[in-house]
């Protein structure tokens, strides 16, 4: 670790950069530290709250933690890494940073407002609540879209971040009316197709696009492997986004035999995105580091979510094997698709945006070695996923202890893996 009492005492101004730029620099590590407490919360709860998920997975604390996981961890994970390298993909700054400081606080107040509402089942206080996210994220919109928008149609990357900050703002929006329906009643049909309608924007409008136009640029520089060059990768996105339409609109409007068609050709792109990150990981060669590993983890828990997902509309989520399923959807796709993807990029992103935060701050620079703490990584990457494997299977057998066992386990890894991460992003505030 490096010496920081014989670093050079902090100017008020280091290297001429105003406090505006110091807090673009550092926004992203903001972001990451929110995301990684987040997560800490989540998994802590975990374990104690399984009874209640293999109970029946819509009540209000269950609601509270798919929230800190889905607003809390993964979106205030792909904000940070939007503010980091939205502005590499368009070549451009970020055109208002001035709105940077009050976005954050708004994500704050309303993320943690959206999450404890729920757990106290007050329905006012979460659409009340979502107001205030929801201003938020146009403020991060305003700020993300002009850097992106001059590569729309030609980059992949630009083309899918447009999108999912689109569908971002719209699940948001319904997740909303939602919360305020319960208060007045203006949203008909059934409420857990118009649940799964606003769970399925989100999930594939504005976490999958994400994941999969973020990968196809960083991936091949963080496992040493070839880019996926085929002509289909922006064609992949439109479709991710045709399907979060289609499966949205045909939850919200449509019959039981629409649902499952829309659901099956939603599926479609997911595989073929599935099939390029294992044609794009090394195969027989050594995986360098962790971000392999951890990528391919994800990839195969993203076809446990496709087949569990095809497997809801038929049984419905009202049925007690149906709440079983969607309890192993959930698991599969927010903690072991996504989760592994934001875990094993975390390992290299990370570091970056420390590195980074701290040369415009003026602070003396640090090897990566000195930043990162990959110490014990295959225990995090064992504990997690082993874990998720048997929670995920006693939640379909409805066996109470293997499940909360797994729970455990999986949240042991990621505790583990949060204390690291937080241990890591400290580096950006320390001298």
């Amino acid at each position: 670790m490096a010496d920081f009492a014989n670093e050079t005492p902090e100017k008020a101004q280091p290297s001429g950069r105003s406090r505006i730029e110091i807090r673009a620099a550092r926004i992203a590590v903001d972001y990451f530290v929110i995301a990684t407490i987040y997560l800490l919360a989540g998994m802590t709860a975990l374990p104690w709250l399984t009874p209640r998920m293999l109970d029946y997975f819509y009540q209000p604390l269950i609601l509270a933690l798919v929230h800190t996981f889905t607003i809390g961890w993964i979106t205030a994970a792909i904000i940070g890494v939007l503010y980091r390298y939205a502005p590499a993909l368009g070549h451009k700054p970020l055109p208002y940073p001035r709105l940077l400081a009050p976005q954050l606080i708004l994500f704050l107040i309303g993320s943690s407002g959206v999450i404890s509402h729920f757990a106290l089942g007050s329905w006012s206080g979460v659409w009340s609540a979502a107001i205030v996210l929801i201003a938020s994220l146009i403020l991060f919109g305003v700020n993300i879209v002009p850097c992106v928008w001059a590569g729309v149609g030609r980059g992949i990357a630009q083309t899918g971040v447009l999108f999912a900050v689109c569908f971002l703002l719209t699940a948001a929006t319904l997740g909303f009316l939602l919360a305020l329906d319960k208060s007045v009643g203006i949203i008909g049909g059934n409420l857990l197709d118009n649940l799964a309608a606003h769970a399925n924007l989100a999930a594939i409008g504005w976490i999958a696009i994400t994941v999969c136009a973020l990968s196809y640029r960083m991936l091949p520089a963080f496992i040493g492997a070839e880019a996926i060059n085929f002509d289909g990768r922006r064609w992949l996105v439109y479709a991710l986004g045709g399907s979060a339409i289609m499966l949205a609109a045909a939850l919200l409007f449509a019959s039981k035999a629409i649902i499952i068609s829309a659901a099956t050709l939603a599926a479609l792109p997911i595989v073929i995105f599935v099939v390029s990150i294992f044609a794009m990981l090394p195969g027989r060669r050594p995986m360098p580091g962790w971000t392999a590993p951890h990528v391919a983890a994800g990839a195969g828990w993203a076809m446990v979510a496709v087949a569990s997902g095809l497997g809801l509309p038929p049984l419905g989520g009202d049925s007690m094997i149906g709440a079983r399923v969607a309890v192993i959807y959930g698991a599969a796709g927010l903690l072991g698709w996504f989760g592994n993807f934001i875990i094993g990029m975390s390992y290299h992103l990370f570091p970056g945006a420390v590195a980074h935060a701290r040369s415009v701050r003026g602070r003396s620079a640090m090897k990566f070695a000195d930043i990162e703490s990959p110490s014990g990584r295959w225990l995090i990457f064992a504990s997690y996923n082993a874990g998720l494997l048997l929670l995920g299977a006693d939640a379909l057998a409805s066996r109470l202890l293997p499940a909360t066992i797994g729970a455990i386990l999986t949240a042991l890894g990621a505790v583990a893996y949060s204390l690291a991460t937080l241990r890591t992003l400290s580096f950006a505030y320390r001298r």
